[in-house]
């Protein structure tokens, strides 16, 4: 489909939208009615913003829900200002990594006039400048006490570190932000999903207590909701593998608290399968460890998780093959 017809109508939308905003900004503008050419101008920014969205053309409608979002600012206009930045950040996520755009120029500059996009660039590539749009509007969510609406945009700049900037340090870091922020709203649930992430990539960093304490807390709490306690066996799981990865002794005794925790633990298959693994251990016998492995994995298919930090056990052993399967 020939989207040159709705490129062209967004470009006249954005000369229009130019156009009031430098009206505005005139003595007699100033005096009569100047803040309704600025909303004008606002509206204008987003039809051309859709405009480009209808033709893919993603970064250029990242740009204009910049520029409306900075418009929304000068009219003191939070939510809507806040609005327009993530419509920005999801239209950057979609653009071609090797996009160009002006946001950032416009996120940094602290004048309070409009700058023409045609005349701004950037030199950073579309991922950071999502990143900064949804920060902004993070910022002035928290600024309104939104705090929901802003875990759910922290979450979303996680996934970006995770999948586009291979960044999993900031990811935890976001992950974390979100957890605290669905903390002070009592949304438990929504806090335990990103603190499980925050610990499966803690383990994978080595930072194993931080993921023992996190699956620990998180087991913990399950076991105690009817709904949940069916899951609190996997947590104590993989939280007695971190145990494992530190030390042979530290797993064997967190696997007998665990029991006396959660007696429901006692008679799972993770933790059969991690009392013939301590076993195994001990004994340093890899076989016994790769045949005991082998037969979880025939019912309880292993992601890739599990395989990454069972494989770092088996190589404590003496003479391992470097291979699970």
């Amino acid at each position: 489909m020939d989207n040159s017809g709705k490129e062209a109508e967004a470009m006249a939308l954005l000369a229009e939208a130019e156009r009031k905003v430098k009206n505005s900004q005139s003595f007699f503008s100033g005096l009569f009615g100047g803040s309704s050419k600025i909303e004008e101008a606002c509206e204008i920014y987003a039809r051309a913003a859709n405009m480009f969205k209808m033709a893919k053309n993603w970064s250029a409608a990242g740009n204009a829900f910049c520029q409306a979002a900075q418009l929304h600012l000068q009219l003191q206009s939070k939510h809507d200002a806040a609005t327009c930045f993530v419509d920005a950040g999801n239209a950057f996520k979609k653009a071609d990594p090797q996009a160009r755009c002006a946001c950032v120029r416009l996120l940094s500059s602290a004048s309070a006039e409009t700058t023409s996009l045609s005349h701004v660039s950037s030199h950073l590539p579309f991922s950071p400048e999502a990143i900064n749009c949804l920060m902004r509007a993070i910022e002035i969510y928290t600024d309104m006490g939104r705090f929901t609406i802003a875990a759910k945009h922290h979450i979303s700049i996680a996934e970006i570190y995770e999948t586009e900037l291979v960044d999993i340090e900031k990811a935890i870091a976001h992950y974390e932000q979100s957890a605290d922020y669905y903390k002070g709203e009592e949304s438990n649930s929504s806090a335990n999903k990103c603190l499980l992430k925050v610990a499966g990539y803690a383990a994978l960093l080595e930072q194993y207590q931080k993921a023992i304490d996190i699956y620990e807390q998180v087991g913990t709490n399950a076991m105690d909701s009817p709904l949940l306690k069916y899951s609190a066996k996997d947590y104590f799981f993989k939280a007695a593998l971190c145990h494992f990865c530190i030390d042979m002794l530290n797993a064997k005794l967190a696997v007998q608290k665990y029991e006396e925790l959660f007696p429901a633990f006692s008679d799972s298959r993770e933790c059969k399968l991690m009392k013939k693994l301590l076993e195994a251990h001990e004994e340093q016998n890899v076989d016994s460890y790769t045949e005991s492995v082998k037969e979880y994995d025939s019912i309880s298919r292993l992601d890739q998780w599990l395989t990454t930090m069972l494989l770092r056990i088996k190589k404590t052993i003496q003479g391992d093959e470097e291979d699970l399967r």
